[in-house]
């Protein structure tokens, strides 16, 4: 017979690895790809709880569940949902910021890796800037909140309200595409009561 020899590290790994598993079945939604027509438009709702349009600047109005920025959030059972999803943003951008900052700051990097690392770390920079941006002016349009995640070429706009009239969405839309500089059919607005 074999003795299995078990560590601390392994321990933990094996912990954690059942724990996700258990909170991504717990979690799991189960209406993957479900699609949704409403006249003149072709609305899309994936399990994340995004809704894109295709072809169009509109968001389905009544949709408003969605999960965090990494999957770790739930807006339907949290009542500080912006609070968290800004706190998770900011943790997984700031593990990303110093992974970067070694790599810049490391003897034996390449002159090339750094200079894509201070890239990226200028992309960082400048998304950030934009969503706060973008956050505060969708504050100022008269939303009492709101969370934006600017990506390279897709934003995702998070604002909250019980419903989103379809011109709501477009205004919205056409207001972070100008911001931004991302398509309109490349934002992703969610409404989140």
């Amino acid at each position: 017979m074999k003795a299995v020899i078990i560590n601390k590290k392994m321990l933990s790994l094996i912990s954690l690895s059942v724990i996700a598993i258990a909170v991504l079945f717990l979690c799991w939604s189960g209406n993957l790809g479900e699609k949704t027509t409403v006249p003149g438009l072709q609305v899309s709702r994936p399990a994340a709880g995004e809704v894109r349009i295709n072809g169009s600047d509109a968001v389905l109005p009544e949709w408003g569940g969605v999960s965090g920025i990494t999957g770790k959030l739930n807006a339907k059972e949290s009542p500080d949902f912006f609070v968290e999803y800004r706190l998770e943003k900011e943790r997984t951008r700031g593990q990303r910021v110093e992974w970067l900052r070694e790599v810049i700051n490391n003897a034996n990097s390449a002159g090339e890796t750094r200079q894509k690392a201070q890239e990226n770390l200028m992309s960082i920079s400048s998304s950030m800037e934009k969503e706060v941006e973008m956050e505060n002016l969708i504050k100022a349009k008269g939303f009492s909140d709101a969370a934006v995640l600017v990506g390279d070429r897709i934003v995702t706009v998070i604002v909250e309200a019980a419903s989103l009239a379809t011109d709501e969405a477009v205004r919205l839309a056409d207001m972070v595409s100008k911001g931004t500089g991302v398509e309109d059919n490349n934002i992703v607005i969610i409404n989140k009561p």
